[in-house]
């Protein structure tokens, strides 16, 4: 069943995702960045940091960065776009009213041939 999701993924702010992780507060606070526990490592060392400007992330150990996208991909692993929303979506979900609805496959029409 495909996933419908209610929601604009790309720009919700990364502060408020780490919120619906958990995170109430980030550990440490300079300007325009927040330092939070890495939510991917198993450590949750403090190495993620946010940069709430652009909205975009980098953890200082790895190297790693990217958006909300990369983020949710360094949490589940998945690859998948499809995944990455619903995951997104139903932690969002704890502090964001978010309208996910799963909907029946349509079947698709039968090809015909011709002769």
């Amino acid at each position: 069943m495909p996933t419908i999701v209610d929601l604009d993924i790309k720009n919700i702010p990364l502060t408020e995702f780490m919120k619906a992780l958990g995170q109430e507060h980030p550990v440490a606070a300079d300007g325009n960045l927040r330092v939070y526990n890495a939510p991917y490592d198993d450590n949750h060392a403090a190495t993620m940091v946010i940069n709430t400007e652009t909205n975009l992330w980098r953890d200082t150990k790895s190297g790693a960065y990217g958006g909300i996208y990369d983020l949710a991909h360094g949490i589940t692993g998945s690859c998948s776009m499809s995944e990455l929303n619903w995951f997104i979506a139903s932690e969002m979900s704890a502090i964001r009213k978010v309208d996910i609805r799963h909907e029946p496959d349509v079947p698709r029409p039968q090809r015909k041939f011709r002769m």
